[in-house]
């Protein structure tokens, strides 16, 4: 990096990674917000439907995702990832012909990426990753390379967007998350109380949300037999099963319920209906929900609106996103959430609309490895932070600044590669650079001081008026789109 580059890059980043001092940036306008909060980064398309259409009728359509067509990705999915619409079984059986141990678990992480990037269902896509991160699972940890590809597909992807029962009740027979917080071991007169836990402390409940170590027992008790069948050799598929032997039938008391002896599998039912209907439950989800949508410190005004929607709605994913994008408390927090690491890096492909070709999946997980949020790679159950001071180190930002200049100066072999003159279009001073750029990257002002350092900056002692040459002008245009990305302006969401 020059010393006139590097000069103003600490200038530009001065504010370094403050909500405070990003609030003092000029905002986004409403629907720049919206689909920056909304998408993994706006595409040019998406920004200009949205401001066809207008702001509700945007959001509107990208809750009712189904009718967004999706078949391009899909089909480059289906064509090259064929273990995504595997059984477990399938995959089991793939892995033994094969040898291929990782194969299932390289192609969905392909596929989350292909879709974060390419799918038009951009808040669906952006839904399935947190419920992905709420009901998390350590992708690595044995059968789970194999389990977690029928997990994200029939579980988190098929109810994203529903009601959040249908989600809860399917992830509790998912023989992944079985597996995962090792229910499959949870039997009479032996239980395991890891799921029972979890399920209170971090699927609905929250850590405080009023139950006891002995109702973590109980719900134990309760989910005893809760099992996979088994997946030896000659089993044609892996899926949830009731082990009628294995369940402790006698009574039981859960929050305050008391549940009958003698009913088997209802057990469990019971104390997930009670969990659902539990006031804890609505408000826990829904401070997840503002946190991750709207700001790190969730503003209990909201938080009390989308829990009351949650009550009211019987847990509907799609109404309580609804009051949540409308609210005035998201209208009003611009730069209030900083991109985690997935953001940033998918942000930079969707926004500087690079050409992608050969390996770049896999450039991009390396991308995404260095930065600390490869997909479904946390390895406790809580998921990963939604934070921004868990993201803000030197070392994260360091290895954000050098993904951002090396796609500004196509430094991936190819693989990842902006098409200059279309992203420049006809600016050629200084001036008209800098101001073509910020509207196509970070599409928003610049305070007046900082424009005028990236003016001076590309005019390189030239008046800033004037029309710079080649190569010069493409060499300015690549410095400032890597200043432009690294900056607070394109940090926050």
């Amino acid at each position: 990096m020059t010393s006139a580059r590097r000069s103003l890059f600490d200038r530009l980043l001065a504010a370094g990674t403050s909500a405070a001092s990003a609030k003092a940036l000029p905002p986004p306008d409403q629907i720049g917000l919206l689909l920056n909060r909304a998408t993994f980064g706006p595409r040019e398309e998406e920004v200009a439907r949205a401001r066809a259409v207008g702001y509700d009728a945007w959001l509107d359509e990208q809750l009712a995702y189904e009718s967004i067509d999706d078949r391009a990705i899909e089909s480059q999915i289906a064509a090259n990832l064929p273990t995504v619409a595997m059984t477990n079984g399938q995959i089991l059986d793939q892995v033994r012909l094969s040898g291929r141990q990782n194969q299932a678990l390289d192609e969905l992480r392909g596929a989350i990426l292909l879709r974060q990037v390419f799918s038009p269902r951009q808040l669906y896509e952006q839904m399935v990753e947190f419920w992905g991160n709420h009901f998390a699972m350590f992708h690595v940890d044995g059968v789970m390379r194999y389990f977690k590809t029928v997990d994200d597909r029939e579980v988190v992807r098929r109810h994203a967007l529903g009601k959040f029962g249908d989600l809860l009740r399917a992830s509790a027979k998912s023989p992944a998350m079985l597996y995962s917080l090792d229910n499959y071991t949870n039997v009479v007169g032996g239980p395991n109380e890891n799921y029972a836990r979890e399920l209170m402390e971090l699927h609905t409940l929250g850590i405080g949300g009023g139950y006891t170590e002995q109702d973590v027992k109980e719900v134990a008790r309760c989910f005893t037999g809760w099992s996979i069948t088994a997946f030896g050799r000659g089993a044609t598929d892996v899926t949830y099963t009731f082990n009628v032997p294995q369940h402790d039938f006698g009574p039981k008391r859960v929050l305050g319920i008391d549940i009958p002896p003698g009913q088997g599998e209802r057990d469990g039912e019971l104390v997930i209906d009670a969990l659902l209907a539990h006031p804890e439950t609505a408000r826990y989800l829904s401070t997840k929900l503002v946190r991750r949508f709207v700001s790190d410190a969730p503003p209990a005004s909201l938080v009390d609106a989308v829990a009351a929607t949650y009550t009211q709605s019987g847990g509907d994913i799609r109404s309580m996103l609804r009051t949540l994008f409308r609210s005035a408390e998201f209208k009003a927090s611009a730069d209030a959430k900083f991109k985690r690491p997935a953001e940033y890096v998918m942000s930079v492909l969707r926004v500087a609309a690079p050409a992608l070709t050969g390996q770049y999946v896999r450039v991009v997980g390396e991308q995404l490895f260095a930065l600390g949020q490869l997909p479904h790679m946390w390895p406790t159950p809580d998921g990963y932070p939604d934070i921004a001071g868990h993201w803000t180190n030197t070392s994260a930002m360091l290895n954000r600044w050098n993904y951002g200049f090396g796609v500004a100066e196509n430094s991936y072999n190819g693989t990842i590669r902006i098409d200059m003159p279309v992203l420049i279009g006809n600016a050629r001073s200084a001036e008209q650079l800098v101001d073509r750029l910020a509207q196509r990257l970070l599409r928003r002002s610049l305070l007046a001081a900082d424009r005028d350092a990236l003016v001076s900056f590309a005019a390189g002692g030239m008046l800033s008026h004037r029309p710079l040459r080649e190569p010069t002008l493409t060499a300015r245009a690549r410095e400032l789109v890597g200043l432009m990305l690294g900056s607070p302006y394109f940090q926050y969401r």
